[in-house]
């Protein structure tokens, strides 16, 4: 396979996260309080291979990811447009339904305003906020700049969107959150996965590109919970740190026609690369399974100077697919 080198941020290796755990406030707190105490560091070079010309050899369950050919394309200019949006995610969800063999996909989003998974509509998803990124023509390099759209993440990292004051098993959670006016909170023989599917607004992609790292390759003691904390709600990702076993790899050249699919969570035994305790300050403990798989964007050197900012749209779902004996 073809590589590129470049670098990648993990959360370092600190042995205070033994009793603390890592968390980043996104409001503005009490005097004296910090911000954060996570410590990233830059791991260079790390290799990631091109996937292009050998697709097939990566599964969806062992790798954690897989490649999709859209059925019908969305032209660029209607991801302006809610209904171009809504258009897109009907044709995710019934791709992802019929590839994955799923009873049910549902598409969720954060509403901005509770920072939560707000339920699914009438018609199993929601365009309150679709994750439409465009990376600001200063970006990395401006520092304290507000920018107008989400940028692209250069932290390798697990989605879990978890709240602290339900169970830790996010696709439990999310379950019961998107699902509350039809399903009993004891309803947990229903296997259901987080998946995200990821894809450029214009090709070919070569400004920063999204890495996928393969789940077999991850061993739970690389995965640490972290809280992102607001001034009413607390959601939670897993950060990762690095470790030279780890096997990254990209889609090179994207086209918008493309999908990135990966999953985020498990509620399965099935889909479950690993188990670690998570800790609490408190003393106590409780296993958690781990299926994730850690992604990023990178700064691709294969990139020229004039390549087109990249727009892309992040798309979160849940999968369900049924009783599980």
């Amino acid at each position: 396979m073809a590589e590129v080198e470049t670098s990648i941020h993990f959360l370092a290796r600190d042995r205070a996260y033994e009793h603390e755990k890592p968390y980043q406030l996104k409001y503005r707190a009490a005097e004296g309080i910090p911000m954060t105490n996570i410590r990233l560091e830059k791991q260079a070079p790390i290799r990631i291979s091109s996937m292009r010309g050998q697709e097939q050899q990566f599964s969806f369950e062992k790798s954690g990811f897989t490649v999709l050919k859209m059925n019908e394309e969305i032209p660029y200019d209607e991801f302006n447009d809610p209904a171009g949006v809504k258009r897109y995610l009907t044709v995710v969800a019934e791709q992802l339904r019929t590839r994955l063999g799923a009873d049910k996909v549902q598409v969720y989003q954060y509403v901005v305003s509770a920072w939560e998974p707000v339920p699914a509509g009438d018609e199993g998803f929601c365009t309150d906020n679709p994750q439409i990124r465009k990376r600001d023509p200063d970006f990395p390099i401006a520092k304290n700049k507000e920018y107008e759209f989400t940028q692209p993440s250069t932290v390798a990292h697990i989605v879990l969107t978890a709240r602290r004051d339900s169970t830790p098993e996010e696709a439990v959670v999310t379950y019961q959150q998107v699902n509350r006016d039809t399903v009993g909170k004891s309803s947990t023989n229903v296997r259901y996965q987080v998946v995200n599917v990821w894809k450029p607004l214009r090709g070919p992609l070569r400004d920063w590109p999204l890495a996928l790292c393969d789940a077999s390759t991850v061993h739970p003691n690389d995965l640490i919970a972290s809280d992102n904390v607001f001034d009413v709600k607390v959601t939670e990702n897993m950060q990762v740190h690095y470790d030279s076993g780890h096997r990254w790899y990209y889609l090179e050249d994207q086209e918008p026609s493309e999908l990135l699919v990966f999953r985020q969570a498990d509620s399965h035994s099935a889909g479950r690369v690993g188990i670690f305790v998570y800790r609490l300050c408190s003393g106590s403990s409780f296993l958690i399974w781990t299926s994730g798989v850690p992604h990023t964007s990178f700064l691709n050197p294969k990139a020229g100077k004039d390549e087109l900012p990249r727009e892309s749209i992040e798309v979160r779902t849940l999968v369900s697919y049924g009783n599980v004996d």
